[in-house]
């Protein structure tokens, strides 16, 4: 997914820089995006984003070079595969998860989140605009059972987005959730999945949520969520949106929060 949508920012004449913890793979991208931007448009960078200061590392490189930030794009992700390689033929149920396989799982999925905003957001408030996505999973993903612990990762962004949203409310700077919406046919579902993968959700889908998400289009909604699969594209990109504009982390509960909202 990270590269579909790298692919569809650069086209649309953005600048990008790619972030990944392996060499080989930010080589990969490089490659892979050659002749569809004009040279210069992409930097890759090889970091650990788990760590606080490898993410401030990336933040200067990016201002460095391109002189602002504008968007950031939290796509980083370790699946349950990484807990179990096997875990859709035999589940791995939460107490039989090794503890250095859950803490990396959170520390990818959420922390990395949460230090790359941290690290990125004072520059986008301090120029008045910005866009930051998450990208998180479904909600039936977060509670299914087996799923222990990359459904909580997620959720735990997802409330993030959401609370994020509220804190940034009049610095110009937006905070949305784009998910696939639904098992997708990446890395993340092993090859001997029992899946048909042509009927997977195909990772293209995020191509044209997230243009729209990161352009000024976007600039008056913040603490929402999108679903790549259910982006109709043969709409006006402000329709689709509009069509498919969810509250982040089912807001539309929050009525039955006992805890009152502070003046």
């Amino acid at each position: 997914m990270g590269t579909i949508m790298t692919l569809a920012l650069l086209e649309d004449g953005a600048r990008v820089a790619v972030v990944d913890n392996q060499e080989e793979r930010v080589q990969a991208m490089a490659r892979s995006t050659a002749g569809v931007a004009d040279e210069g448009a992409l930097i890759t960078l090889t970091a650990d984003i788990t760590q606080a200061d490898e993410c401030e590392r990336v933040t200067t490189a990016v201002l460095d070079r391109f002189g602002r930030v504008d968007a950031l794009v939290n796509a980083a992700g370790i699946g349950m595969q990484t807990v179990r390689a096997n875990y859709m033929s035999e589940p791995v149920r939460f107490w039989e998860v090794e503890p250095d396989r859950w803490q990396a799982v959170m520390d990818v999925n959420w922390k990395g989140a949460f230090l790359m905003a941290r690290a990125v957001t004072p520059h986008l408030v301090e120029q008045g605009s910005g866009r930051i996505v998450n990208v998180t999973t479904s909600l039936d993903t977060m509670f299914r059972g087996a799923y222990t612990p990359y459904g909580m990762s997620k959720a735990a962004l997802e409330a993030a987005s959401a609370s994020w949203a509220k804190d940034l409310e009049d610095t110009g700077v937006t905070v949305n959730v784009l998910v696939p919406g639904g098992p997708t046919n990446t890395g993340f579902i092993p090859d001997s999945a029992p899946f048909d993968r042509s009927k997977l959700v195909q990772p293209e889908v995020m191509a044209a949520p997230v243009r729209w998400l990161v352009s000024d289009a976007s600039q008056s909604i913040t603490g929402c969520r999108f679903v790549g699969n259910d982006w109709d594209t043969s709409l006006e990109p402000d329709e689709a949106a509009k069509a498919v504009c969810r509250p982040a982390a089912w807001q539309d509960l929050s009525s039955q929060a006992a805890w009152p909202d502070r003046e």
